[in-house]
């Protein structure tokens, strides 16, 4: 393909705007001559302008004689002259008030220079869009928008979640279920997600903490290497941080405005009452629940043991020391239940090793055990909780009251607060889709247009370069 760049393509389409200025054309002539001209001739910027100030060598040389030989001047001329002649509106014309004199020698070169500009202006434009593609909206959620790719991207990952434990028909059948309501989920997020802003609430610490995490638990030495690694994997850092950010949102504004409320208005008296009612429930065995710091030494030479030891002993001191016994976990253990924070789960007697076992029923809840030694290496335990044989007292167990009691209520309370979130909000879904969720509006109950949440407002589609 030709580049203005080249002299001769240059000096060619000068000499044919200077033949069509040198004739006395109508205004419709003009227009046509010119659209002509620029489907004739395509023009690359870095050759065209040669940079943001100047126009390229060609071009000054070719416009010397007329004394315009920068950037400015060309857009002067273009700004007044070019827009009078073939301005398509009225705005446009209006935007030039300055007489445009027909017989002057002068104008011609003017004009001719002024439509060169333009050409330059508009094929320029049309060179930078060529390589943008829009995406697709398919939803307006007031001020924000989500687009296909962001959809087909949610679907993509449901997918790679659900391929880890399902196959065949149970995995179609779990697709299906979480795709019918996935547009519902991402409209949601989002009237969240704005809703923490109003509540100007961030989530940058919290990214931070779950990223710091991710990389202890792959023995990473520094945040550049878990982004490498993420790359390695086909993971976009920056999207998965932008993940991490919004459902710690989402969580901050339903714990503020929906789980708080619901866990104080959880009283004594309802407690008591479904002890009594359910009691049954809580006759149980003799357990525990625990978590395990494992320091593993099978295999290894006894040369190395002393250094097993040693960090060992630095991990009991820290955990004795009042730091949290599951970020220790993460940091220290070798076995198998790190990154969940050495959690073992309850036991039982006679479901655990007997040094283990031997040790666990001896401590009271909250309690760190010294080192233990084991075939497996030397562990550290924390009893999390601890139940007594038969049926349990109501101080043991009203937490765990307390925690069925916010479940059986958070869920209504959840969907209660996000219509109310959609009744307030600007909802638009491109025809094809469906939001489970959509709520039926009585006729004049549409929200007040805000700037948060007036249509004309939103961002336009993202940009694929």
């Amino acid at each position: 393909m030709s580049q203005l760049g080249s002299p001769a393509v240059v000096l060619q389409g000068l000499t044919i705007l200077g033949k069509l200025f040198r004739k006395a054309l109508t205004r419709d002539q003009v227009v046509l001559e010119l659209h002509f001209v620029m489907a004739a001739i395509e023009l690359d910027r870095s050759t065209v302008i040669g940079g943001e100030a100047n126009p390229a060598p060609s071009l000054v040389s070719a416009f010397g004689d007329f004394g315009i030989n920068n950037w400015p001047d060309l857009s002067y001329h273009y700004s007044i002259y070019f827009m009078r002649l073939i301005a398509p509106t009225k705005s446009l014309t209006y935007a030039a008030k300055i007489p445009l004199p027909k017989e002057s020698p002068i104008m011609r070169h003017k004009l001719f220079l002024v439509s060169i500009t333009a050409i330059l202006w508009f094929t320029f434009s049309a060179h930078l869009m060529a390589g943008t593609v829009f995406e697709e909206i398919i939803v307006r959620v007031n001020n924000d928008i989500i687009t296909k790719s962001d959809y087909e991207k949610s679907k993509d990952l449901i997918k790679k979640e659900l391929l880890k434990g399902l196959s065949g028909p149970e995995l179609a059948k779990a697709l299906a279920t979480q795709e019918k309501d996935l547009l519902k989920t991402l409209i949601e997020e989002q009237l969240l997600v704005q809703k923490a802003a109003d509540l100007s609430l961030t989530a940058d610490t919290d990214v931070i903490k779950f990223l710091d995490r991710i990389r202890k638990e792959n023995n990473l030495p520094d945040m550049e290497a878990l982004e490498k690694l993420m790359l390695q994997q086909g993971i976009d850092p920056v999207e998965f941080k932008q993940n991490i950010k919004n459902r710690s949102l989402t969580q901050q504004v339903l714990g503020r405005e929906v789980y708080s409320r619901i866990q104080n208005a959880i009283s004594n008296d309802e407690v008591t009452k479904y002890y009594e009612a359910h009691k049954q429930e809580f006759d149980r065995p003799e357990e525990v629940r625990i978590r395990e710091i494992l320091i593993s030494t099978e295999g290894k030479d006894p040369p190395a043991v002393p250094a097993l030891e040693k960090k060992a002993q630095e991990a009991l001191q820290k955990a004795k020391g009042g730091e949290k016994f599951e970020e220790l976990a993460i940091k220290y253990s070798d076995g198998p239940t790190a990154k969940e924070g050495g959690e073992l789960g309850f036991f039982h007697r006679g479901k655990m090793i007997k040094e283990i076992e031997d040790v666990a029923f001896k401590l009271r809840r909250g309690q760190v055990s010294d080192i233990i030694k084991t075939k497996y290496g030397l562990v550290i335990i924390k009893v999390e909780e601890k139940h007594e044989a038969g049926i349990q007292k109501l101080e043991t167990v009203s937490n765990e009251i307390r925690d069925r009691l916010f479940e059986s209520k958070a869920q209504k309370a959840t969907q209660e607060y996000m219509v109310k979130l959609r009744k307030q909000s600007f909802i638009e879904v491109k025809p094809g889709y469906i939001d489970t969720g959509a709520v039926p509006k009585a006729p004049g109950s549409e929200p007040k247009q805000t700037a948060q949440n007036e249509p004309g407002k939103e961002k336009k589609g993202k940009k694929k370069k």
